[in-house]
């Protein structure tokens, strides 16, 4: 009842000065902090009905597009930003968001420059230039922008966890593991922090320390899908295969919507042997992953070892059908055929 008492008072307002754009930008405020979203994107849409180029209404109407995903929308918003202020870094930066969003690193990269142009000590660009870099590869053009972030904010965990991963990537595992235990020490609180650092310990196979970083991830987030899925892998990769697929079971249960568990603990039951099992899981994923011919070809695998050559066959003809230029698939579906065609000859 008080949040309705608010909107009313400020729609009031509006109607007795509709040319005070403040009320309109305090509504919409308010509509954002309830997370009303598509209320706010009406409020600011009538404020640049009133005044076309004001700054604060467009950036922020283009963050609303952002984030519902209308990124012609929300580029649209940002530009328009940069032709008020041209020498507010804020509009170029967010462009350079929303191109990164969507795989244009040429325009994303000359946005985060003219906005790294207008502010070069703010660390949030430099950051975003290393995720750019970073998404291509290209790591030692992110370390550079990571390193700088750094001598910014030496307090900022996301710095930490994003060098690395990269020293991760690299096969640094030591080095990776010093940088997730410094963003870990800076906020012991992070759920990301805390569960990278579980992992850095899961690939060093010090599996009791990763068990206790884990440990600590659950209870900070109960409700962490992706807590229960490393998990488990740790666990299995320390020949805990019960404890991992309890641990893949209730990530389900958190959201069954999601692939990843299901996969993982299908493959796990073809490790173990349990065939069965594993199709089922395998077809309940299909229902999420629609023409999936990874899937397919899991299902086909499993049905050969029960020597269901009549299901293999008829899962392999699906997955080359959904993948039609997939030619390992085909090598599969070929190698199969021979096999059973020569069992059969051995057969007679």
């Amino acid at each position: 009842m008080f949040r309705e008492n608010i909107i009313a008072e400020l729609k009031e307002k509006i109607n007795k000065e509709p040319d005070n754009i403040e009320n309109y930008k305090n509504l919409a405020n308010y509509y954002i902090g309830g997370e009303d979203l598509n209320s706010a994107l009406g409020i600011y849409k009538q404020i640049l009905k009133l005044v076309p180029y004001d700054y604060q209404s467009l950036v922020n109407l283009g963050s609303i597009y952002f984030y519902k995903k209308n990124y012609i929308e929300a580029i649209d918003c940002y530009h328009k930003a940069t032709v008020k202020e041209p020498d507010n870094f804020a509009g170029y930066y967010n462009l350079g968001n929303v191109y990164a969003e969507i795989d244009n690193f040429e325009l994303a990269y000359t946005n985060y420059k003219k906005a790294l142009e207008l502010n070069p000590d703010k660390t949030d660009i430099h950051t975003a230039l290393g995720y750019l870099y970073q998404d291509v590869d290209n790591y030692d053009e992110a370390m550079e922008y990571y390193q700088k972030a750094l001598e910014l904010d030496k307090t900022n965990s996301e710095i930490y966890i994003n060098i690395a991963n990269i020293k991760q990537k690299q096969g640094k595992l030591q080095e990776a593991l010093e940088h997730y235990e410094k963003a870990f020490e800076l906020n012991k609180n992070d759920v990301k922090a805390s569960l990278c650092l579980a992992n850095a310990y899961a690939a060093l196979k010090n599996y009791q320390k990763a068990q206790q970083c884990f440990e600590h991830t659950v209870n900070l987030n109960p409700l962490n899908y992706s807590s229960f899925v490393c998990r488990a892998i740790a666990y299995y990769d320390n020949n805990d295969t019960q404890q991992a697929i309890a641990n893949l079971k209730h990530a389900i249960e958190l959201d069954p919507d999601k692939s990843n568990a299901y996969i993982i603990l299908a493959n796990i039951l073809v490790d173990e042997k349990r065939y069965e099992e594993a199709i089922l899981i395998y077809k309940t994923v299909q229902k999420i992953l629609i023409n999936s011919p990874e899937i397919s070809t899991f299902i086909a695998n499993a049905y050969i070892m029960l020597n269901d050559y009549a299901q293999a066959v008829k899962y392999y003809k699906k997955a080359m059908k959904q993948a039609p230029k997939d030619n390992e698939i085909k090598l599969i579906y070929i190698e199969m055929m021979n096999d059973y065609i020569n069992e059969k000859i051995k057969g007679k």
